[in-house]
């Protein structure tokens, strides 16, 4: 599991640069859904990362963490589309954004989501589903 949350302010000249990217290596939950907003089409899917750790007792916890990934990309959309399925290993790099909306029964809700500026495939091609 690799999870890199960087943000610190480099200067770049008189002008200082903030950096949001996160970087995630894990398996794919579910295959990748495609869902249209207004005329784009956007793909989701989730990257479960975990991490192990000993208790008080030096039993081994293994932890789950998922990740919800969403991609605005109309050219590498129909690929992930296509390419990304449950259990493939994948690497994937964007900025992380929150969201808070109104859910149908009047709560407030809150989303957490990574925007997809780097995929790469990390499983061999026979795991791929064709």
């Amino acid at each position: 599991m690799v999870i890199i949350y960087l943000c610190h302010q480099p200067a770049i000249g008189s002008v200082r640069t903030l950096i949001n990217k996160a970087i995630i290596v894990g398996r794919v939950g579910q295959d990748a859904e495609t869902s249209q907003v207004g005329d784009r089409t956007v793909v989701h899917f989730s990257v479960a990362t975990s991490e192990t750790r000993k208790d008080d007792q030096d039993n081994l916890i293994q932890t789950t963490h998922w990740h919800r990934i969403v991609s605005w990309d109309q050219k590498r959309n129909p690929f992930l589309a296509d390419r990304v399925h449950k259990g493939d290993l994948v690497y994937v790099e964007g900025p992380v954004h929150y969201k808070s909306y109104t859910g149908k029964d009047g709560t407030e809700k809150h989303l957490t989501e990574i925007v997809l500026k780097t995929f790469q495939s990390l499983s061999p091609k026979e795991h791929s589903k064709e």
